[in-house]
Order: structure tokens, then sequence, then C-alpha cells
């Protein structure tokens, strides 16, 4: 595995992490809890989201910099090795935005049938 097939594997991974997380705890919040946890859950979310567009991809660099190239390092070449771990890192945190926005709305939709089903019944 070269460092073109980590670089690719990093971006999906840091395009579909946030997403995942958001949509998981967003499900266990909307089973587990009232609906006050709504306005927490979305500010949180989107907060965390812009955090992790900020400081995922420095981090996975960081833990897994580029192999040295001679030809790039003497300037005579484009050297954009590490790209895909930050637009992979811009894209999940975008993803993430719109599914807690996504989560919010399916609870809210779910939790005015069942108000509505509750008052039908009575």
């Amino acid at each position: 595995m070269d460092y073109n097939d980590f670089e690719l594997a990093a971006f999906w991974a840091l395009a579909a992490a946030p997403s995942v997380l958001l949509i998981l705890t967003g499900t266990i919040a909307h089973n587990r809890l009232s609906k006050g946890w709504i306005p927490r859950y979305l500010i949180l979310g989107i907060l965390g989201c812009f955090i992790y567009a900020a400081f995922a991809a420095p981090v996975v660099m960081r833990l897994f910099p580029p192999p040295y190239v001679p030809g790039l390092s003497e300037g005579r070449g484009l050297d954009l090795r590490g790209v895909g771990s930050v637009v992979g890192s811009w894209i999940g945190a975008l993803a993430g935005v719109v599914f807690a926005l996504i989560t919010v709305a399916g609870s809210a939709i779910i939790h005015q049938y069942k108000v509505a089903k509750s008052l039908a019944s009575r």
C-alpha cells in the first residue's frame, strides 16, 4: 500500500466519519431523551463539524506524513500530496452539518406524528 492508496482511504474515512457519528448520536438521543435534546444536538453537532474541518486533516497529515520525494523537494513540481485529506475533512464536515439537520428534521416529524396519533386515539 503506497501513500496514494492511503490518501484515498483517508479521504473516504474523513468524508464519512462525521456523518456516521452524527446520525448514530442523533438516533440514540432521539430514542433515549426528550425533545429538549434537539437544540443542543444541533448546536454541538454543527460546532463539532467546524472544529473537525479545521483540525482533522492536519492531525492525519501529522500522524501519517507524505514520503520524501527528492524531485518535489527541490521545487520542480507541484506537491499536492495530502490535499485529499484536507478536501475529505471539508466534505465530511459539510456532510455532517447536512446529516445533523436531516436527523433533527426527521426527529421532529416523528415526534409530531406520535403526538398527532396520541391525540387522535383519545
